[in-house]
């Protein structure tokens, strides 16, 4: 598993080095939570957030200026209410949250927003240690596009809980040889037509850290590999249901490996997992539930 690790990272570096042009039509790098979509450059993502209480070494959570920059500008700002709440529209990429109190910017911290998300996040202050603690950071993602030359790497270890809201479409769409690596605590993809497609020589890899970890719920396949593809699941564990087709399709060469260390079901409404061609599918001891 180590080993598949570091072919798929080494990949995602390669692609690195060959896109020096930004997100755009050809060539695009998404590292962290960067959405290379098409309609970027409106303030598309929302960040609703709340300072927990005490705040240590200073005042109650009312009334502190959170401040949103991106490259040293102000990019929106916002005062906490009495229940320490605040809310800021962004555009996608890095912003660095500034919490401003008695006057003062007194604390900092990084971080990376998707386009077409919206983030809910708990921090609380220190100001004797100069420290803000993530308590909680949840994700509510837009179905997620990825062509030839992009990347879509995310790597928030425990941190993150994170969802992908299909709405009726693909959850995950990866096309050419696009690489997919999303590694947080857990994973969810629901409300999909297909809960992952990857098509060409595209690459998926999801790895949740946390029990439970990582479910897929589909109306079509919960997972769909054609071409020279692969879709790695690793987690705790791991769901991926499909309601009317299959629990996993693999066609052509493609692959699929599904690897957990707890539970795991695999359930389709017409096959728990389809290999066609010269597909293979390791479903690693997962109970398997069709008709």
């Amino acid at each position: 598993m180590k080993i598949l690790r570091s072919v798929l990272l080494l990949f995602a570096l390669l692609v690195l080095i060959s896109s020096s042009q930004g997100c755009g039509n050809s060539d695009c790098v998404l590292t962290g939570f960067v959405n290379c979509g098409g309609g970027g450059g409106a303030d598309k993502s929302i960040i609703n957030g709340t300072v927990v209480p005490p705040v240590i070494g200073g005042p109650g959570v009312s009334g502190i200026k959170v401040i949103a920059e991106r490259n040293n500008e102000r990019v929106a700002s916002d005062t906490t209410n009495s229940e320490g709440e605040f809310k800021l529209k962004v555009r996608e990429g890095d912003i660095t949250l500034l919490f401003e109190i008695l006057g003062e910017v007194t604390l900092g911290r990084a971080f990376t927003i998707t386009e077409d998300s919206e983030v809910f996040l708990e921090v609380s202050l220190d100001l004797g240690l100069n420290q803000i603690e993530v308590e909680d950071w949840d994700v509510v993602q837009d179905p997620i596009r990825c062509d030839s030359n992009q990347s879509f790497i995310i790597d928030e270890d425990d941190l993150v809980d994170f969802t992908v809201d299909g709405n009726g479409k693909d959850c995950i769409r990866a096309q050419g040889d696009c690489f997919i690596d999303i590694v947080v605590q857990n994973i969810t993809l629901d409300v999909c037509n297909e809960g992952i497609l990857a098509e060409g020589s595209a690459n998926v890899n999801l790895e949740a850290l946390a029990v439970p970890t990582l479910t897929i719920d589909a109306e079509g396949n919960g997972i769909h590999t054609k071409g020279d593809s692969s879709v790695t699941l690793i987690g705790g564990d791991i769901f991926v249901t499909s309601a009317d087709s299959n629990g996993i399709l693999a066609t052509d060469d493609s692959n699929v490996d599904v690897i957990p260390t707890g539970d795991c079901t695999i359930e389709g409404g017409d096959k728990a997992v389809n290999e066609q061609d010269a597909a293979m599918i390791d479903p690693d001891g997962c109970t398997l539930v069709q008709p």
